[in-house]
C-alpha cells in the first residue's frame, strides 16, 4: 500500500510526506503538552482562568486540526511536485486544502488575541487608561484584519465551489497577490503585539536582569514573524511551480510556534528561574515564637503565608493591625528561644514592655495588576 492515494512506490520515494508527518506530529504533540501545562498552571496552581486562556485553548484546537489536515493533504499529493501529483486526486486534495484555511486563520488570530487579553488583564488594576485603550484598539484591528483575511480565502473564487472543485468554470483572485496581502497583515500585527508590552516592562521598578528576561520572553514571539516571512517567500515558488508544500508547512510551524511562545510566560510558577524571591524561613533547630499581649486583650501579629500567586503575604488577623495601620499601645512581647530552652540555659519567658508607635505597610508591586507578575500572568 502506498502513502499517496492513487500513487505508486516511485511517487512515495520522491514525496516529502515523511517531512510533513514529522513536522506536523511533533508540533501537534509539543503544542498539546505546552497548552496542557498552561491549563494546569492557571486552573490548578493559580486557580484562575481568564478569557485569554479559553482563547488560546481554542487556538490550540485549530492548530491540531490544521496539522491533521496537512497530513491528510500529503495523502492526496502534498509533498509532490505539481506535475507528479495523481490527476484523480485534484478534487479531494482541493477539498482538504480549502477546509484548512479557516482553521489556520482563526488559529493565528487566536494567539494574538490571547496576548492582548493577557496584557489587559495584567493592567486591569492600574490607572494606565491610555495604554489599555491602545491595546484594545490593536486587538480590535487585529480581529477585523484576520476576519477579513479569512473571508477573502473562503470567497476567493467565483463561484465559491471552484476553490475545492478547480475544474469548475469561473474565476479566482490571483494566489500570489492574495497570499502576499494576508502575509503582510499577519507580520504587521505580529510585530506590534509582541512589542506592545516592552515599554511597560522597561518602566518597572525592578532590577535590569528581570527586565531583560521579561522583554526577552515577549520578543521570542518575533520568531513567528520569521516563520511568516519564510512562508511568504514560498509564494514566489508557488507561482513558478505550483507546489505549495513548504507554504503549508511553514503555516503549520508559524501557528504552533505562536501558540507555544504565547503560553511560555504563563508557566512561571512551574519554572524556578521566573519565580520571585523567596522569603527565608527560620531553621528547625532555632525557632522564635512572637506574640503580643495587650492589657485589655490579646492582639494578633502578622503571620507568614503565601497567596494564590505564590507571593509572600503577611496576615493581619486583628482589626487593630492591618495592611496600613498606625497605633500606640503598651505591648508585652514574649520571646521564646527554642535553642536556649532546649540547652537548659533558660526555661522561663522573657518579657519586654515598651510603648510603641506601630506603622505597618505592605509594598507589593508584583500583583496581577502589574506586568512584573509574569511568572503567573
Amino acid at each position: 500500500m502506498t502513502w499517496v492515494i492513487n500513487g505508486t512506490e516511485q511517487l512515495d520515494q520522491i514525496s516529502s510526506y515523511r517531512t510533513i508527518l514529522g513536522v506536523c506530529i511533533a508540533l501537534a504533540i509539543l503544542t498539546t503538552v505546552v497548552v496542557s501545562l498552561r491549563a494546569y498552571t492557571r486552573a490548578v496552581v493559580l486557580r484562575v482562568l481568564g478569557a485569554d486562556d479559553y482563547v488560546i485553548f481554542s487556538s490550540a484546537i485549530c492548530a491540531v486540526i490544521y496539522s491533521g489536515l496537512c497530513i491528510g493533504q500529503s495523502r492526496w499529493g502534498l509533498g509532490l511536485p505539481l506535475k507528479d501529483r495523481p490527476k484523480r486526486n485534484i478534487d479531494e486534495y482541493s477539498v482538504v486544502n480549502f477546509t484548512g484555511r479557516p482553521f489556520y486563520m482563526i488559529g493565528i488570530l487566536g494567539f494574538k488575541v490571547a496576548l492582548c487579553l493577557a496584557y489587559l488583564r495584567i493592567l486591569k488594576t492600574t490607572p494606565k487608561q491610555a495604554y489599555k485603550a491602545l491595546i484594545s484598539t490593536v486587538m480590535i484591528a487585529c480581529i477585523l484584519g484576520h476576519v477579513a483575511g479569512t473571508l477573502i480565502l473562503i470567497f476567493q473564487c467565483s463561484p465559491v465551489r471552484k476553490s475545492w472543485l478547480p475544474l469548475t468554470p469561473g474565476t479566482c483572485l490571483p494566489n500570489d497577490a492574495t497570499f502576499y496581502g494576508l502575509a503582510a497583515v499577519t507580520i504587521f500585527f505580529d510585530v506590534i503585539i509582541f512589542f506592545l508590552p516592552i515599554p511597560l516592562v522597561l518602566s518597572l521598578k525592578t532590577n535590569t536582569k528581570k527586565k531583560i528576561a521579561l522583554s526577552g520572553v515577549f520578543l521570542l514571539g518575533l520568531l513567528t514573524t520569521v516563520c511568516s516571512i519564510l512562508r511568504m517567500v514560498q509564494i514566489t515558488q508557488i507561482a513558478k511551480t505550483g507546489n505549495s508544500t513548504m507554504l503549508v508547512l511553514w503555516g503549520v510551524i508559524e501557528l504552533n510556534i505562536g501558540i507555544i511562545l504565547t503560553c511560555i510566560p504563563t508557566l512561571g510558577p512551574l519554572l524556578p528561574c521566573f519565580q520571585g524571591t523567596t522569603i527565608p524561613t527560620p531553621s528547625k533547630n532555632r525557632a522564635y515564637q512572637l506574640s503580643s499581649i495587650h492589657p485589655r486583650g490579646a492582639a494578633s501579629v502578622p503571620s507568614t503565608s503565601y497567596d494564590k500567586y505564590g507571593d509572600y503575604r503577611p496576615d493581619f488577623e486583628n482589626k487593630g493591625v492591618n495592611a496600613s495601620d498606625s497605633s500606640s499601645q503598651e505591648d508585652t512581647i514574649r520571646l521564646k528561644d527554642a535553642n536556649v530552652i532546649a540547652s537548659g540555659y533558660g526555661t522561663r519567658e522573657e518579657h519586654i514592655v515598651k510603648t510603641t508607635d506601630i506603622r505597618v505597610s505592605v509594598d507589593d508591586p508584583e500583583r496581577p495588576g502589574d506586568i512584573a507578575s509574569m511568572r503567573g500572568w
